[in-house]
């Protein structure tokens, strides 16, 4: 009924403009769009109830709008992960290990940035402790906890089984006496899993105490926790917007064609940390890797095999850590007393010369 509805008022109107203009083409296109528009009243007149469906009638848009409907059921079934209250929360997660060494570096970093008067920034049982007290109290911000491969010999450096993703003390029976170590049921790694099972935590923990962005950083890695406060504030939105999003100091490897963020500190948001630790099997994550295995790059290239568009935002150009030449307690400790107020600190857009070796000498675009 419609269709002929439509045909009538269009052939008799284009009649008419055929009379009086000569029949140009751009009239007659505007009086279907006027007839198809008249139907539609009509359509929208007669219905009656919502329970009545009405048939559209087939045109280009209507394809059109039918297959953007199909494309759009993936974000549908693509539900955001993390806080959701308006404040975002980030998980910071400090790589570390038991041996002598790093207990040491574990007490100058609590000493200097995880040793500042800030409520926002908290150790990660605080924040736990807070969100199921109440979380529209809850003033943590910024949970921490120090990440440590705990488990036996018999364990893989990559969580891909039914085991617990922790274990409650380390492998000789260590407990965490500062309550800030969170023990990993893995060997001990830097290239082979730890971060990509780090990330599978993280995205448990997200979900269950609502974290929105998780954040991997070294123990040499000096941060400013207010600079990454308002870093935080002004550029990670909270859930549900946290979609997709990973970033850090923008790196580049020639081998896979992938751009990254370094490893001395990078972040993705929960649904990332989910896709990469649960979604990528570690068989997944293993044909993956570069020839010589690359912890940062490695996990840009998981990243990135995510089937919907990543965004990422490229901190080199407001590092609110400081990295080279941290690994000394000394140089440590005296960046923090001395070296604070030059942060930001402000490197390349991307590293370029490194991405292509022509342009180191001179032969590039």
């Amino acid at each position: 009924m419609y269709n002929s509805l439509f045909n009538i008022i269009t052939k008799s109107l284009i009649f008419k403009i055929n009379s009086n203009t000569e029949g140009k083409l751009h009239y007659a296109r505007k009086v279907t769009v006027l007839a198809a528009f008249l139907v539609g009243l009509a359509m929208h007149m007669r219905r009656g109830s919502a329970d009545k469906p009405v048939p559209m009638i087939s045109s280009p848009l209507n394809r059109q709008l039918n297959n953007m409907q199909d494309h759009l059921k993936a974000y549908q079934n693509e539900n955001p992960l993390g806080n959701g209250s308006g404040k975002t929360s980030v998980l910071l997660g400090i790589f570390s290990s038991n041996i002598k060494k790093y207990k040491l570096k574990r007490k100058f970093i609590r000493d200097t940035y995880l040793g500042i008067d800030e409520p926002r920034l908290c150790k990660l049982s605080e924040y736990i402790r807070q969100m199921e007290a109440n979380p529209q109290t809850a003033v943590c911000q910024v949970p921490y906890t120090f990440i440590i491969a705990a488990g036996g010999s018999d364990r893989p450096f990559d969580h891909d089984d039914s085991e617990p993703l922790t274990v409650p003390t380390y492998i000789d029976g260590t407990v965490d006496p500062e309550d800030d170590c969170t023990f990993l049921n893995i060997r001990e790694n830097m290239e082979d899993g730890k971060s990509a099972t780090f990330f599978k935590l993280g995205a448990a923990i997200g979900i269950q105490h609502s974290i929105d962005y998780i954040v991997k950083l070294d123990d040499d890695t000096l941060l400013s926790p207010e600079l990454l406060l308002q870093f935080i504030e002004d550029d990670l939105p909270p859930a549900p917007y946290n979609r997709r999003i990973y970033g850090g100091r923008g790196w580049m490897t020639r081998s896979k064609s992938n751009l990254y963020a370094a490893g001395q500190f990078y972040f993705m948001s929960t649904d990332l940390a989910h896709y990469v630790g649960n979604v990528l099997t570690a068989a997944n994550r293993k044909a993956m890797t570069h020839s010589r295995k690359t912890e940062d790059a490695d996990m840009g290239v998981f990243v990135f095999s995510h089937p919907r568009p990543i965004k990422f935002i490229n901190m080199g150009v407001l590092m609110v850590w400081r990295h080279h030449g941290m690994k000394k307690e000394e140089a440590f400790r005296k960046a923090w007393e001395t070296r604070m107020s030059e942060m930001p600190i402000n490197e390349k857009f991307l590293p370029w010369f490194h991405f292509c070796i022509a342009w180191g000498t001179g032969e590039g675009l």
